[in-house]
């Protein structure tokens, strides 16, 4: 077995999620095992049980990039891959010193950017670095498709990894639903915002949904400020208190700022999970074959299926079309033609 390997994933809960089984297998070669993440995937993997040591990094300190750059300079590892683009890590895996460097590199849009990625893939060979390239946002909304699981996959060229696309563990809430009822999962955010008339009309077409499906509807969102939440008439009730009842009596309600695993066991529990692709509530789906539905502009179709394995229970309809913006009156008129084929 080899000694020690370090991982880079400075970024997002999906982002981890969708190499997080790629990470999970190469890991199981190595007696030790690293991981340097950010504040906002933290709270995820730290429930990886895998890891030896995790280390966090504030991508917008230079305080804190100039305190990595010094205690990882010339460190010693078997491996080190980099998956997450960030300069901190491209500089690092210069500096660590590594048998096998692997990284993820972006191709973007524009001739100086053209010209950078030419000199840093010349760059790489020259230390002997394998990279795989993936194309980034602009590109890939000019036409050159890409899918990341996919392509995080190239590194079966060195290691023996399976076709699946998520690993993850500590989830299990000690905190168990006492009620059977089933229940619609919409989880709410910024992403909203860009719908027509979201503001004026979403808590009347969240009760006309409520009367429409046989189901209760429980909405769940974090630290939300927005405009069209602060006008949701609906009650809310904690965390603490969802767990404890017994049967769902109320056809609407909200819960707010749940932990990360309480809010893997309502994903997990519900008959089916809406959002304008919230990264975690939609990969968790995907991981757990849980139907699904990803509200997302159609502009936005490409660099979605990007990030997306899909399965049958995974289903998407339009806040937009290439010209115009729909109301929040269409979107639920769809979701429920999507409901009742469920």
């Amino acid at each position: 077995m080899n000694n020690k390997v370090i991982f880079f994933s400075i970024d997002r809960l999906g982002d981890y999620l969708i190499r997080s089984n790629i990470i999970n297998q190469i890991s199981k070669i190595y007696s030790n095992r690293e991981i340097v993440c950010s504040k906002i995937n933290y709270k995820l993997i730290s429930k990886q049980t895998f890891f030896d040591k995790i280390y966090i990094l504030n991508n917008n300190s230079n305080k804190d990039k100039f305190v990595f750059l010094k205690n990882f300079l010339f460190k010693r590892y078997d491996s080190i891959i980099v998956f997450d683009g960030k300069t901190i890590s491209n500089i690092l895996i210069f500096l660590i010193k590594a048998k096998f460097k692997y990284i993820f590199i972006y191709k973007k849009k524009g001739f100086i950017n053209k010209i950078s990625l030419f000199l840093f893939k010349n760059l790489l060979r020259l230390f002997k670095i394998k990279f795989s390239i993936l194309n980034s946002k602009a590109i890939i909304e000019k036409g050159e498709l890409d899918n990341y699981p996919k392509k995080y996959k190239e590194l079966r060229n060195y290691f023996n990894i399976s076709n699946k696309t998520y690993y993850l563990e500590g989830m299990n809430s000690n905190k168990k639903l006492n009620f059977k009822d089933k229940y619609v999962l919409i989880h709410l955010d910024e992403k909203f915002n860009d719908i027509l008339d979201i503001n004026t009309n979403f808590n009347e077409c969240l009760k006309k949904f409520s009367m429409k499906t046989k189901h209760s509807i429980i909405l769940s969102s974090f630290n939300n400020n927005n405009e069209y939440y602060k006008k949701l008439e609906f009650d809310k009730i904690s965390s603490f208190d969802l767990f404890k009842l017994e049967k769902l009596d109320k056809k609407i309600f909200i819960v707010e700022d749940l932990p990360l695993e309480n809010f893997f066991t309502l994903i997990k529990e519900s008959y089916i999970n809406i959002s304008c692709h919230a990264g975690f509530m939609i990969h968790t789906s995907l991981l757990l074959n849980k139907n699904c539905i990803d509200i997302i502009n159609f502009s936005d179709e490409n660099w979605i299926n990007t990030w997306i394995t899909e399965t049958s229970n995974y289903k998407r309809i339009y806040k937009s079309n290439l010209y115009n913006k729909y109301n929040t009156e269409k979107i639920f008129n769809n979701i429920i033609e999507l409901d009742n084929e469920i």
